[in-house]
């Protein structure tokens, strides 16, 4: 900018007056009416108080919940390897196998994540079918799926039989 546009540039300030009212001020009270004012800050301040502190109880909701889940990656790869160690055990029959597995297991017990049990029904929710048989109302596991506090992180492959 030049001079010539500095000198016809308006500037407007507010005035100190203007700058502080308050909310009641603006409406055109008086001092008469100064405990209301007061009254009117104080519920002012516990309404934000209270949404400050429902701020505070959601932020720690959903860290948590981001906590619960965190590992979820690392689950699924130890899942694999689970997977691996079951097929091993079926083939050798050997304890040690055995007695990882069952480490396993209970570990993931520990960390809230539990096997899908395909004995009952077929739910899609919790089975994804890889195979379907013309009338299959038994399920055969193909591979084993899990939960991890409720919520499904493998699902359980599943054969339809007869």
């Amino acid at each position: 900018m030049d001079k010539d546009e500095i000198k016809n540039e308006t500037v407007t300030e507010e005035t100190p007056t203007e700058q502080g009212k308050r909310p009641s001020e603006e409406q055109g009270s008086t001092e008469a009416d100064s405990p209301n004012v007061a009254e009117e800050y104080l519920n002012n301040w516990k309404k934000e108080r209270a949404d400050f502190i429902n701020y505070k109880k959601g932020e720690a909701k959903r860290i948590e919940e981001f906590v619960k889940f965190a590992n979820e990656d690392l689950i699924l790869e130890i899942v694999e390897v689970l997977d691996d160690l079951e097929l091993a055990v079926k083939e050798l029959k050997n304890m040690g196998l055995e007695q990882i597995v069952k480490k396993f297991n209970d570990l993931f017990k520990k960390y809230g994540v539990e096997r899908i049990d395909t004995g009952n029904k077929f739910d899609p929710n919790l089975h994804e079918a890889i195979e379907i048989e013309q009338g299959g109302g038994k399920m055969a596991e193909v591979r084993a799926g899990y939960t991890m506090h409720g919520k499904v992180v493998r699902p359980a492959r599943v054969r339809l039989t007869k």
